[in-house]
């Protein structure tokens, strides 16, 4: 029953929407109608400011990693169920119960859950992420470029195996909904594109 409801505040800790909530006290908007629509911290940095950008990027980054850490407190030490709670934290930020199962891609929330987990490889994941969202946040090969560069620290970083395999599953199945949702989108806009083309 413990782990069940570690898994519960997990995702109720990824589903509050932070980017939502700063983006609608301080300029009375829903982060969801304005700039690209998704409530993140990108969006928040591109439409509000970049010091409450990176407050929300910070505040989805924690709860992320407050869950694991509760259940370290609570004695939890295996690395599966601290991974999978980790899960439920990413899994409520990008389908959030409070934004009726919508949410954003999870990169500052999975950062979250590699600060607890793997802490030595967190700088390498802010420098990928600021990386990805200077370059081209949206393209499917930048983010399938930085889970590949990811993967291989984990490999020779953490050369213990139960790490690297759990680790990987976790960022390849949670990330995979995402640069599909990216992929849908590009093929999406590419369409509409070669439809005004041929209207013209």
């Amino acid at each position: 029953m413990r782990i069940v409801f570690l898994f519960f505040i997990s995702y109720l800790c990824g589903s509050i929407p932070f980017a939502f909530l700063f983006t609608y006290f301080l300029i009375g908007k829903d982060i969801r109608k304005i700039g690209d629509g998704n409530p993140g911290a990108a969006n928040v940095v591109r439409n509000v400011s970049k010091k409450w950008g990176i407050m929300v990027w910070f505040c989805d980054t924690i709860k992320g990693a407050f869950p694991i850490f509760l259940g370290k407190c609570w004695g939890e030490t295996n690395i599966i169920f601290l991974t999978i709670i980790g899960c439920f934290a990413i899994i409520g930020h990008c389908y959030s119960v409070f934004l009726k199962f919508k949410g954003g891609k999870g990169a500052a929330t999975s950062g979250g859950v590699i600060l607890s987990l793997m802490p030595s490889l967190f700088p390498l994941v802010i420098i990928l992420w600021f990386t990805a969202q200077k370059i081209n946040p949206r393209s499917p090969k930048i983010l399938l470029s930085c889970i590949f560069i990811f993967l291989l620290f984990v490999f020779f970083i953490y050369k213990e195996q139960f790490i690297y395999y759990f680790i990987s599953t976790l960022i390849l199945i949670l990330t995979g909904a995402i640069i599909n949702k990216n992929i849908i989108k590009e093929i999406r806009g590419k369409k509409i594109g070669n439809v005004e083309k041929k209207n013209l």
